[in-house]
């Protein structure tokens, strides 16, 4: 129950300091910083899909609500993430995690599977993003280079926040 609640204050944490990220954090239109894949990738397995595709969805519209402008975009782009995150997780780090009910950390399952399950919710968060964002009205390799330029940050940004919401087992 403990790391429940831990967990929730770091998530709501989390989300003031991704809105705080899009308020401040627009350094160029070539790059857009988020944390959200990251937060939801980590939310506890034995969360149901339904229960967490609510949670990246409240996130979503809150971050689009307090902070760019455009309501919606960050929810719509979250939403294919959370639906798919049992399934990266069976996949790139074993479905046993799942039945147990037990929370990923690098310690366990190590950094090489751990980035491969963030890397697929990143990039699929930026597509749709950078897509619902331009709705067509920019060029295609303006939004190429947006994606890998925002790809290459968010990552290094994504490899902090799951060692701040993965559980420790040294405790």
């Amino acid at each position: 129950m403990r790391g429940n609640q831990n967990f929730g204050i770091l998530y709501t944490l989390l989300v003031i300091a991704q809105i705080l990220l899009c308020n401040y954090g627009q350094f160029s239109p070539y790059v857009m910083l988020t944390i959200l894949p990251a937060m939801v990738l980590c939310i506890p397995p034995s969360v149901s899909t339904i229960m967490g595709m609510l949670i990246a969805f409240a996130s979503g519209l809150s971050i689009d609500w307090l902070s760019e402008g455009l309501l919606g975009l960050n929810a719509a782009a979250i939403l294919p993430v959370a639906l798919m995150r049992k399934g990266i997780i069976k996949i790139f780090l074993g479905e046993d995690l799942i039945s147990r009910g037990d929370r990923f950390s690098y310690r366990k399952n190590g950094f090489g599977k751990i980035s491969f399950a963030q890397s697929v919710c990143l990039a699929v968060f930026l597509a749709l993003y950078i897509i619902l964002d331009g709705a067509g009205t920019r060029p295609v390799e303006f939004c190429l280079l947006r994606g890998g330029i925002s790809f290459a940050c968010n990552f290094l940004l994504a490899i902090m926040i799951i060692n701040i919401l993965s559980p420790d087992d040294r405790k």
